[in-house]
Protein backbone atom coordinates (compact mmCIF):
# COMPACT_ATOMS: atom_id res chain seq x y z
CA UNK A 1 0.00 0.00 0.00
CA UNK A 2 1.57 3.61 -0.72
CA UNK A 3 -0.29 6.52 1.04
CA UNK A 4 0.69 9.78 -0.45
CA UNK A 5 0.43 12.85 2.22
CA UNK A 6 -0.51 16.33 0.35
CA UNK A 7 1.24 19.71 1.15
CA UNK A 8 -1.46 21.93 2.60
CA UNK A 9 -4.22 19.59 3.02
CA UNK A 10 -1.94 16.26 4.88
CA UNK A 11 -4.05 16.40 7.84
CA UNK A 12 -7.07 15.85 5.59
CA UNK A 13 -6.50 13.45 2.92
CA UNK A 14 -4.09 11.53 1.41
CA UNK A 15 -3.89 9.36 -1.92
CA UNK A 16 -3.78 5.06 -1.30
CA UNK A 17 -3.03 2.40 -3.38
CA UNK A 18 -4.17 -0.99 -3.40
CA UNK A 19 -5.42 -3.96 -5.35
CA UNK A 20 -4.13 -2.00 -7.96
CA UNK A 21 -6.40 1.27 -7.40
CA UNK A 22 -5.93 4.72 -6.20
CA UNK A 23 -8.42 6.06 -3.52
CA UNK A 24 -8.44 9.18 -1.78
CA UNK A 25 -9.19 8.62 1.73
CA UNK A 26 -9.70 10.51 4.71
CA UNK A 27 -5.86 10.54 6.58
CA UNK A 28 -7.27 11.69 10.57
CA UNK A 29 -10.97 12.02 11.17
CA UNK A 30 -13.07 14.59 9.81
CA UNK A 31 -15.77 16.45 10.99
CA UNK A 32 -19.30 16.84 9.15
CA UNK A 33 -19.30 20.21 7.14
CA UNK A 34 -15.95 20.45 7.00
CA UNK A 35 -14.10 22.29 3.72
CA UNK A 36 -11.59 19.44 3.21
CA UNK A 37 -9.80 20.66 0.21
CA UNK A 38 -10.51 23.08 -3.05
CA UNK A 39 -9.96 21.34 -6.30
CA UNK A 40 -7.03 22.86 -8.56
CA UNK A 41 -6.85 22.90 -12.33
CA UNK A 42 -7.86 23.99 -15.43
CA UNK A 43 -10.98 25.05 -16.80
CA UNK A 44 -12.44 23.09 -20.21
CA UNK A 45 -14.80 22.53 -22.14
CA UNK A 46 -14.38 18.78 -22.72
CA UNK A 47 -15.41 16.13 -20.25
CA UNK A 48 -13.35 13.21 -19.68
CA UNK A 49 -13.88 10.47 -17.22
CA UNK A 50 -11.43 12.34 -14.89
CA UNK A 51 -12.57 15.89 -15.34
CA UNK A 52 -15.64 17.41 -12.25
CA UNK A 53 -18.05 19.79 -13.88
CA UNK A 54 -18.29 22.75 -12.33
CA UNK A 55 -20.64 24.91 -14.45
CA UNK A 56 -22.59 24.42 -17.84
CA UNK A 57 -19.90 23.40 -20.09
CA UNK A 58 -17.31 23.96 -17.66
CA UNK A 59 -15.34 21.59 -16.26
CA UNK A 60 -12.01 21.29 -14.16
CA UNK A 61 -9.07 18.90 -15.56
CA UNK A 62 -5.37 18.15 -14.54
CA UNK A 63 -3.20 20.07 -16.54
CA UNK A 64 -1.48 18.13 -19.20
CA UNK A 65 2.24 19.39 -18.20
CA UNK A 66 1.64 17.01 -14.76
CA UNK A 67 3.51 14.36 -14.55
CA UNK A 68 1.70 11.46 -12.25
CA UNK A 69 3.74 12.46 -9.27
CA UNK A 70 2.45 15.75 -9.25
CA UNK A 71 -0.77 14.64 -9.92
CA UNK A 72 -0.45 12.60 -6.86
CA UNK A 73 0.64 15.95 -5.21
CA UNK A 74 -1.14 18.83 -6.57
CA UNK A 75 -4.62 16.98 -7.94
CA UNK A 76 -5.20 14.46 -5.62
CA UNK A 77 -8.93 15.00 -5.89
CA UNK A 78 -8.72 13.43 -9.51
CA UNK A 79 -8.61 10.04 -7.15
CA UNK A 80 -12.13 11.02 -5.54
CA UNK A 81 -14.22 7.94 -6.62
CA UNK A 82 -18.08 7.52 -6.22
CA UNK A 83 -20.56 6.69 -4.51
CA UNK A 84 -24.40 6.72 -3.84
CA UNK A 85 -23.68 6.80 -0.44
CA UNK A 86 -21.09 9.67 -0.36
CA UNK A 87 -18.88 11.00 2.03
CA UNK A 88 -18.52 14.68 0.34
CA UNK A 89 -20.55 16.73 -1.70
CA UNK A 90 -18.81 19.80 -4.04
CA UNK A 91 -19.87 23.58 -3.80
CA UNK A 92 -18.01 25.22 -6.81
CA UNK A 93 -14.70 23.72 -6.44
CA UNK A 94 -14.90 23.30 -2.67
CA UNK A 95 -14.73 19.50 -1.08
CA UNK A 96 -17.37 19.21 2.23
CA UNK A 97 -17.99 16.34 3.86
CA UNK A 98 -21.43 15.03 4.50
CA UNK A 99 -21.37 13.32 7.59
CA UNK A 100 -18.08 12.60 10.15
CA UNK A 101 -15.61 10.59 8.18
CA UNK A 102 -13.03 7.86 9.77
CA UNK A 103 -9.08 8.24 9.71
CA UNK A 104 -8.80 5.91 6.28
CA UNK A 105 -12.57 5.97 5.04
CA UNK A 106 -13.15 6.77 1.43
CA UNK A 107 -13.64 10.07 -0.03
CA UNK A 108 -16.22 10.01 -2.50
CA UNK A 109 -18.66 11.93 -4.07
CA UNK A 110 -22.04 11.48 -5.94
CA UNK A 111 -20.72 11.69 -9.70
CA UNK A 112 -24.81 12.84 -10.54
CA UNK A 113 -23.92 15.74 -8.26
CA UNK A 114 -22.26 17.14 -10.50
CA UNK A 115 -22.16 15.99 -13.78
CA UNK A 116 -25.07 16.36 -16.27
CA UNK A 117 -23.96 14.05 -18.75
CA UNK A 118 -21.24 11.61 -18.06
CA UNK A 119 -18.40 11.66 -20.70
CA UNK A 120 -17.83 7.94 -19.82
CA UNK A 121 -21.09 6.20 -17.75
CA UNK A 122 -20.10 3.21 -15.84
CA UNK A 123 -21.75 0.42 -13.55
CA UNK A 124 -21.71 1.41 -9.90
CA UNK A 125 -20.25 -1.06 -7.39
CA UNK A 126 -20.20 1.09 -4.30
CA UNK A 127 -22.72 -1.60 -3.06
CA UNK A 128 -24.79 1.07 -1.16
CA UNK A 129 -28.51 0.49 -0.88
CA UNK A 130 -28.99 3.28 -2.37
CA UNK A 131 -26.88 2.35 -5.13
CA UNK A 132 -28.22 3.46 -8.80
CA UNK A 133 -26.85 0.85 -10.54
CA UNK A 134 -25.34 2.90 -14.01
CA UNK A 135 -23.93 6.09 -13.50
CA UNK A 136 -24.30 8.32 -16.14
CA UNK A 137 -25.00 11.60 -15.01
CA UNK A 138 -27.76 14.03 -13.56
CA UNK A 139 -29.51 13.99 -17.10
CA UNK A 140 -30.03 9.99 -16.58
CA UNK A 141 -31.92 10.27 -13.12
CA UNK A 142 -35.32 9.60 -12.23
CA UNK A 143 -37.43 12.65 -10.76
CA UNK A 144 -37.71 10.82 -7.53
CA UNK A 145 -33.57 10.53 -7.64
CA UNK A 146 -33.04 13.95 -8.72
CA UNK A 147 -35.25 15.18 -5.40
CA UNK A 148 -33.51 13.22 -3.18
CA UNK A 149 -30.34 14.40 -4.54
CA UNK A 150 -31.39 17.75 -4.60
CA UNK A 151 -29.70 19.20 -1.34
CA UNK A 152 -26.04 18.14 -2.93
CA UNK A 153 -27.07 19.54 -6.71
CA UNK A 154 -23.71 21.73 -8.03
CA UNK A 155 -25.16 24.92 -8.97
CA UNK A 156 -25.79 24.45 -12.34
CA UNK A 157 -27.82 21.46 -11.67
CA UNK A 158 -30.08 22.98 -9.04
CA UNK A 159 -34.02 23.87 -10.41
CA UNK A 160 -32.92 26.84 -10.99
CA UNK A 161 -29.87 26.84 -13.08
CA UNK A 162 -30.58 22.81 -14.51
CA UNK A 163 -30.68 22.66 -18.41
Amino acid sequence: MIVEEHVGVMSAVAVVRADGEYRLVANRPVAKGELLFTIDGELTATPTRYTVQIGHGTHVDVPGEYDFEAILDRFYWRFMNHSCDPTVFIRGRSVISLKPVKFGQDITFNYNTTEFDMAEPFGCRCGSVRCTGMVQGFLHLSDEERQRLRPWLAAHLSPTGAR
